[in-house]
Order: C-alpha cells, then sequence, then structure tokens
C-alpha cells in the first residue's frame, strides 16, 4: 500500500514539474511574442527619426533633377530632387544624408537597406513597381532625342534613327522605351548620362534618348548638340519617389509632402531654381 502511495507521489510531482516547465515556456513564449510584435509597431518614419537622419539615394549626372554645380565636387548636389529631399527631411525634422551611386544600383541600395528612400527622376514603371513602392508623380517630361547639331538635317524623326546607333542610361525607362519606339536601330547602354554625351560627341552614337529637360540642360552646356521631341504614342509615367516595399507609413508621408509641395507650386519652383542652376554648370 505504501509503495502505491510513494508511486503516486511521483507521478503527481512528475505532472507538476512538466506544468511548471511549460508555464515558464509560455511566459517566454509570451514575452517573444510581444518584443516581435513591438519591433513590428515601429515603422519606417520611427526609425528614421531615431537615427536623426534620411538617406537619400540619386544619380547625380541627371540635370536639372540631380546634378553638382562643380563636377568635381563630392557634394554640392543640387536640382529638383535635391529640393523635394530638403522638404521631406525639413518635415520629419531629421537631417539629409545624399548619397551618389550609378543608376543601376539604386533598387539594390534601396532593397538592402542602405538607403531610404530614392529621388533620382524615376519613372514608376511597371517592372519597377514589382521591386519598390512609389510615390504619386511629381512631376512630367516628355522624352527627347539628343543628336549632334552636325546631323540635323539628316536626323529629324525617329525613323530617321533606323541603322543608326542609340545610346540610353543602363536601367533607365529610356532603355525599354527606346527599343519599342525605333525600329531598325542598334542600342547600346552606358552607365551615366555623361557617358553618354561623350559618346555622341565622339560619333561613337547617333543619338541618345533623354528626357526633354535634361536634354534641355545639356544642350545649353554645349552648342554641337541638338534636342528632337520623341513622337511616342506612349503615355509619359511622370517621376516618382521610390521607397522600400513595406514601407507604408513613409510612403504615406512623402505622398503628404508632395501634395503640400505641388499644391503650393514649390514644385515649379524648385523647376526654375534648377534651369538657373543649369545656366551655370
Amino acid at each position: 500500500m505504501s509503495r502505491n502511495i510513494f508511486s503516486l507521489k511521483k507521478i503527481i510531482m512528475g505532472a507538476l514539474l512538466i506544468l511548471g516547465l511549460l508555464g515558464i515556456s509560455w511566459q517566454i513564449g509570451c514575452r517573444m511574442e510581444t518584443r516581435d510584435i513591438a519591433e513590428k509597431e515601429i515603422g519606417k518614419i520611427d526609425k528614421i527619426k531615431q537615427a536623426g537622419i534620411i538617406i537619400v539615394g540619386t544619380s547625380a549626372d541627371y540635370p536639372p533633377y540631380e546634378f553638382r554645380l562643380i563636377p568635381d565636387l563630392e557634394n554640392g548636389f543640387v536640382g529638383i530632387d535635391i529640393d523635394i529631399a530638403e522638404a521631406i527631411a525639413a518635415d520629419l525634422n531629421v537631417k539629409l544624408e545624399i548619397k551618389n551611386f550609378d543608376f543601376n544600383k539604386l533598387f539594390n541600395e534601396l532593397t538592402s537597406d542602405n538607403i531610404d528612400l530614392i529621388l533620382a527622376g524615376l519613372a514608376p514603371s511597371q517592372d519597377r513597381q514589382k521591386i519598390v513602392d512609389f510615390s504619386i508623380p511629381y512631376y512630367q517630361a516628355i522624352q527627347n532625342m539628343l543628336i549632334r547639331a552636325d546631323d540635323r538635317d539628316k536626323i529629324k524623326l525617329l525613323e530617321d534613327l533606323r541603322g543608326k546607333i542609340v545610346g540610353t542610361q543602363i536601367g533607365s525607362i529610356q532603355e525599354d522605351m527606346a527599343r519599342n519606339m525605333i525600329i531598325g536601330a542598334d542600342f547600346t547602354t552606358m552607365p551615366t548620362i555623361q557617358n553618354l554625351i561623350d559618346a555622341l560627341l565622339e560619333n561613337k552614337l547617333d543619338a541618345v534618348i533623354l528626357e526633354k529637360p535634361v536634354a534641355d540642360a545639356y544642350v545649353f552646356k554645349n552648342n554641337k548638340l541638338v534636342n528632337l521631341e520623341c513622337n511616342s504614342d506612349r503615355t509619359p509615367l511622370g517621376s516618382a519617389v521610390a521607397v522600400k516595399k513595406g514601407n507604408r507609413d513613409l510612403l504615406a508621408r512623402v505622398n503628404q509632402i508632395l501634395e503640400r509641395l505641388i499644391n503650393e507650386n514649390k514644385i515649379s519652383q524648385f523647376v526654375q531654381d534648377a534651369k538657373v542652376f543649369t545656366d551655370k554648370i
């Protein structure tokens, strides 16, 4: 009889021990779940404010959107996108850091969290929307083809580029657009706009496809260049800010800021200011 009582006590103690361990595991699990929820609740804007700085990625060879007044100066960025970046930083009450990359590297930098957003005259194409989220468009421009002034009698329309060599920037919206608009041409891509301009002036290219304000800026600098409007059935997509997918709070705030800037005609002012700067480069 006493042996049975002793066995019963062992069973009861074992059960209590298991229940105690389960209780500890449940508490640890709850704490971890609570911590995970708390971390998830910290939005992108909160992280930016905690850091006290917003990091904006750009590709600064694209006047009037972003460029340097002094080409060899490491910083000193100006342009429409830089003014917008400053407005976003001011609204969030944080410092602004501009990081300059080759255009085709910008999306990797954003998805890797090395930058907080991209301002680089980006058109929100369908392919790009699969990678990042875009704000409302803040500026819209038509496409131009930039040619040598000596060729103005030979090249007047897109059709005249058949059999010619056409250049676009790697990863740009113009890369696919040119291939769709121009029949029978050979196409080449280069990392920067300046690479394309140099190749055009050296007779390595016959035309470069650019947004009109960008083409205007380079024509103003060099009378050996002429820009012609590209007649296309494509609807211009405009330029928009890119944020990493999932950063909904930052996207909503950026849209609010852009709407305010548009309603106050600030974007138009930024465009005019950028044109003044392009006169100096």
